[in-house]
């Protein structure tokens, strides 16, 4: 599952096949909806089918309630937003709700079903904002990093010499020294020579390191034979 794609479908979970029934009616021609009547088989239809941009839930369950439930999608997908619709609701229900669940609203039933989808439409502008936001701290980061790299490439490719550069492309696709000295029409014992000098260059030792390390920095491509 990408949990950074943009979505605007649904996953609603309740044990009574009658309210589910009546969630597809409500949100029939509105919204993707996927319903189930367990909560631990919504967890893995979350897991496997996502991603979702609500989850929809009522609190008792067998197995798990609604509040363990959400607490279980908050660890997959922290953006996606979640709605407890229940006809059991007390204050303490909505304080676990709100501090384990994380939840986006609290619903009691019956709510009628304008008021539903009003809800939902303004959690999906909250998941897709959660994800832009996401994309915006994460993008100056890769940004730097990306700088970093060009940068660490410039400074060590700058003092490589143009006879370098060539031996490295020709050490890429597996040359001895002698097919070097052949090739470049120089002796071997000049080939050598330069390859120490790349050696000493880029901090290595061998060369197998010399070529990946060249490949890593972009200083050569990765050759494809």
């Amino acid at each position: 599952m990408d949990t950074n794609k943009s979505s605007s479908r649904l996953l609603v979970v309740d044990d009574d096949e009658s309210f589910l029934a009546s969630m597809r009616r409500t949100f029939r021609g509105h919204f993707e909806l996927t319903t189930t009547n367990d909560p631990v088989q919504a967890i893995k239809i979350f897991e496997l089918q996502g991603p979702f941009a609500v989850v929809i839930s009522d609190f008792q369950m067998p197995f798990m309630n609604g509040i363990q439930l959400f607490s279980r999608i908050v660890s997959i997908n922290k953006h996606a937003q979640r709605i407890m619709l229940t006809g059991h609701a007390d204050l303490q229900m909505a304080i676990d709700a709100v501090n384990h669940g994380k939840i986006t609203a609290f619903l009691t039933k019956p709510t009628p079903a304008a008021s539903i989808r009003s809800v939902v439409l303004d959690a999906i502008r909250a998941y897709n904002q959660s994800l832009d936001r996401a994309d915006q701290e994460l993008e100056p980061s890769i940004t730097s990093i990306r700088q970093q790299e060009k940068l660490r490439a410039s400074e060590l490719a700058s003092p490589l010499t143009l006879k370098e550069m060539e031996i490295l492309a020709l050490l890429a696709k597996g040359y001895s020294n002698e097919e070097i000295s052949s090739e470049l029409n120089i002796t071997v014992g000049t080939a050598k020579s330069h390859l120490n000098n790349l050696f000493c260059k880029m901090d290595v030792n061998s060369r197998a390191k010399v070529v990946a390390k060249a490949i890593e920095l972009g200083i050569i491509m990765q050759s494809s034979n």
